[in-house]
């Protein structure tokens, strides 16, 4: 019986290429595109290094426009720093008692004063829970991005002027309303003409009472 002879790799690779042409010479002109070694391709010559670039003074910058000077928004100092996290669209109710802010935790507070301090008044999810979603700072980081969906992320806030009911964008839970007392939020949009809101952001009332609120993408969600 005659014995076979093992066949080299080399040789079961160039069996390979020739069984396989078409493939070999896809891959090679794959290999071409994505390399570009003769600096054919629409992006060829550009030079993709970071350069750094120093900013001029803001007194000097300030100087250039002198009606900017005259801005009381210079004067602004930081507010309640380390109470709230993540704060959108400040609002005020029709008594003037405010100011409202969503937060990144999923709740809407509201400022009770000095002494009493921040309050909580609306949720957007009657499970909201302070031990999963109030994580503090780490409420604006990637940590939160897994509990947002569900605890909330309340962005757009208006008030009703005749009713007094707060109006709530909520980034998941949609278009969103709760009455003067605050609490749990009660849903009224979570489609628009057919099609699901994805990420509601902000909105406004129009003196007839209609509500108009934006969507910020047709496909993608907030996280």
């Amino acid at each position: 019986m005659e014995e076979k002879k093992p066949r080299r790799q080399g040789a079961a690779v160039r069996d390979g290429i020739v069984q396989y042409p078409h493939l070999f010479i896809a891959a090679l002109a794959l290999a071409l595109v994505l390399m570009d070694p003769f600096h054919l391709g629409p992006l060829a010559g550009i030079d993709y290094r970071p350069v750094k670039h120093e900013l001029a003074p803001y007194r000097e910058v300030m100087q250039r426009w002198p009606r900017d000077n005259g801005s009381r928004l210079r004067l602004g100092r930081l507010e309640f720093v380390n109470e709230v996290f993540g704060p959108e669209s400040i609002e005020f109710d029709r008594q003037g008692r405010g100011p409202y802010a969503g937060l990144a935790d999923g709740r809407v507070v509201r400022w009770m004063g000095d002494k009493a301090g921040w309050e909580t008044f609306a949720v957007m999810n009657p499970d909201w829970s302070e031990k999963v979603c109030a994580n503090g700072v780490e409420s604006t980081t990637k940590k939160q991005h897994g509990k947002e969906k569900w605890c909330g992320r309340p962005l757009g806030l208006r008030f009703h002027r005749e009713t007094g009911e707060l109006f709530i964008a909520d980034a998941y839970y949609g278009l969103m309303a709760v009455g003067e007392r605050g609490g749990v939020a009660t849903s009224l949009a979570r489609e628009a003409g057919g099609d699901p809101v994805h990420f509601a952001n902000d909105l406004d009332i129009h003196m007839n009472g209609s509500i108009f609120f934006t969507d910020t993408s047709t496909r993608y969600s907030r996280k």
